[in-house]
């Protein structure tokens, strides 16, 4: 059923805590999918991870050198080192098979079980090796054994569902003993990018037209996440292809993005078809940049439409579908970082609008400090390139030099 016109009706000009509250009233399902842990980069785990083993297993030493009882080296020094008989070599990978008594010494190698009587190690820079003795020129170091399951215990939960995987976690899982987990699958996300004025980059660019790169950018970040983009050819100014491609999308996807088209001019067919044919939850948030974008459904699908401008295109991916994305999939990451830094600069900011400005963020070594870098137009993409942050300034905040405030870490 069409959903009403409602170009200038405020109601639906919402904050983003409504924009975030409405969105999650729209959800779809999840699937299981047992994968290798090498193919699991960027997913999200669907159970509880607990440990199969204690880590380390057994006792093992941190360090090459020779595995001694402690209180035959408490007055070893450089002047007056101890003298002790080498009775073995233990290499990692083998198994101690004999005692260590007070006066001998096990040549150990990083990661050999540490011996039955052995209680510290001295590393080999602190020694001297004469035939089958050793002189120690430094006490042993208890410090320098690790001790079973003092890094995890076998059984202790390790991840919760929901765990967002990067390389360290990879490694965890394997550390763990875990070949294969299962994650939620992969969602399917459509991006489309309108407008006659596109073109792909690599072909020459006529009068009035520009290079399209919000779908690059999309495609990115929703990798990122975990999920596959399906990135459509630019859709022409026309309702009849948009409508064909957003028939399309939705046939093969989970969710339908789309770039431009959402503002209120008489080329912004997104924002018109979906007034007319579509089903719209909220159209236009109280943010800078990025204010006009819109969600609900095209055909049950649910449809994040998009500003053209890169960086509105960008930042409201990033304030508001990867939120989304991850509600749906019961995600906790990825998660950008949000801290406190100066301002070293007044902003100019749009009142009664939550504002992003693009900054460099930079610890001084005393404190953290914020400024800009390019223009805040939010076509310039390249001020995205060159910032590593975006402010959070609140609505009626003033953004002037010397605040304090919160921005998030890109």
């Amino acid at each position: 059923m069409a959903t009403p016109s409602f170009s200038n009706n405020k109601n639906y000009f919402v904050s983003l805590e409504e924009a975030l509250k409405l969105s999650k009233t729209i959800k779809i399902p999840t699937f299981e999918e047992k994968l290798p842990i090498e193919n699991t980069l960027h997913r999200v785990l669907i159970n509880d991870i607990y440990s199969k083993i204690n880590d380390p297993p057994f006792n093992n030493s941190s360090m090459d050198g020779y595995a001694v009882i402690y209180s035959d080296t408490i007055t070893a020094t450089e002047n007056e080192p101890i003298e002790l008989e080498i009775i073995g070599t233990l290499p990692a990978g083998e198994t101690p098979n004999e005692k260590l008594t007070s006066g001998f010494a096990i040549k150990i190698m990083t990661g050999a079980p540490i011996p039955d009587g052995a209680d510290s190690i001295i590393m080999v820079e602190k020694t001297k090796k004469t035939n089958n003795k050793v002189l120690l020129y430094s006490p042993s170091f208890p410090n320098y054994i690790r001790i079973k399951g003092e890094n995890l215990s076998k059984n202790e939960l390790i991840f919760k569902k929901g765990t967002y995987l990067t390389p360290r976690e990879i490694g965890l899982l394997a550390t763990m003993g875990f070949s294969e987990v299962s994650v939620i699958k992969q969602l399917k996300i459509s991006i489309i990018s309108t407008g006659d004025e596109l073109i792909a980059p690599g072909k020459e660019l006529l009068p009035g037209q520009i290079y399209e790169s919000n779908s690059y950018v999309l495609e990115g970040l929703i990798k990122e996440m975990g999920h596959i983009p399906i990135r459509h050819n630019s859709v022409s100014d026309t309702i009849d292809d948009l409508r064909e491609e957003l028939d399309k999308a939705s046939n093969i996807s989970d969710l339908i993005i789309t770039s431009g088209g959402v503002s209120m001019g008489d080329f912004d067919l997104v924002r018109k078809i979906m007034e007319e044919e579509g089903n719209i939850l909220f159209w236009r948030i109280k943010i800078k940049p990025g204010s006009p974008p819109l969600f609900g459904k095209w055909n049950n699908t649910p449809i994040f439409g998009l500003p053209g401008n890169p960086v509105s295109s960008h930042v409201v991916f990033q304030i508001l579908i990867n939120p989304w994305l991850k509600f749906i999939t019961n995600a906790n990451g990825p998660t950008p970082k949000i801290v406190k830094a100066k301002l070293l600069e007044n902003i100019n900011l749009k009142k009664e609008y939550i504002n992003f400005s693009r900054v460099i963020v930079e610890n001084t070594g005393t404190e953290m400090i914020a400024y800009t870098t390019t223009h805040q137009g939010s076509g310039n993409l390249h001020s995205l390139t060159t910032s590593n942050a975006l402010t959070i300034l609140p609505y009626n905040e003033k953004g002037t030099k010397d605040q304090i405030i919160d921005v998030l870490l890109l």
